[in-house]
């Protein structure tokens, strides 16, 4: 961190001002790309990114990390800030269960959150709710099961 330019042009557009609304998620799939560095890429990030991209092509995108990725998204149009966090066992990194992403999305658009939301719920046929390991996602972010659910069921 320190570098990406993303985060820091949200700032300066008081993007990171907005309502901050956190979903916890888990991968159904991790994807591979290698360019200079390896990255495993879980589902999740391309599906946000592709539905921010259909709703507005000012989209600015910055993805770090190798293990660990960071994705951030920017849209301008719609007054959307996304930043995703993916941590993962390193053991068994192409285990889609061993990724605990959270999800930040700045928006005092219900909508957007909840269209976020509903793309990633997708992912699967009864939804996510019922593939997640909620003691993986309470172990790498310190968070409460509950809350956790609550704020998806406000939003699907």
């Amino acid at each position: 961190m320190g570098k990406e330019k993303v985060p820091k042009q949200a700032e300066e557009l008081g993007f990171t001002k907005f309502r901050m609304t956190i979903l916890y998620a888990r991968p159904q799939n991790i994807s591979i790309r290698q360019r200079v560095l390896t990255r495993y890429i879980p589902d999740v990030i391309y599906d946000i990114r592709d539905y921010i991209a259909r709703n507005d092509s000012s989209l600015i995108e910055e993805m770090v990390g190798t293990k660990n990725v960071t994705a951030y998204y920017l849209a301008q149009k719609m007054n959307l800030y996304v930043v995703i966090f993916d941590k993962a066992a390193f053991w068994t990194i192409m285990n889609p269960a061993k990724h605990a992403l959270q999800i930040n999305i700045f928006s005092n658009n219900e909508e957007h959150v909840r269209g976020i939301a509903n793309v990633v719920n997708h992912l699967w046929v009864d939804g996510i709710l019922a593939h997640m390991d909620w003691k993986w996602i309470e172990k790498k972010y310190k968070v409460d099961r509950e809350d956790c659910i609550a704020t998806w069921k406000e939003f699907l």
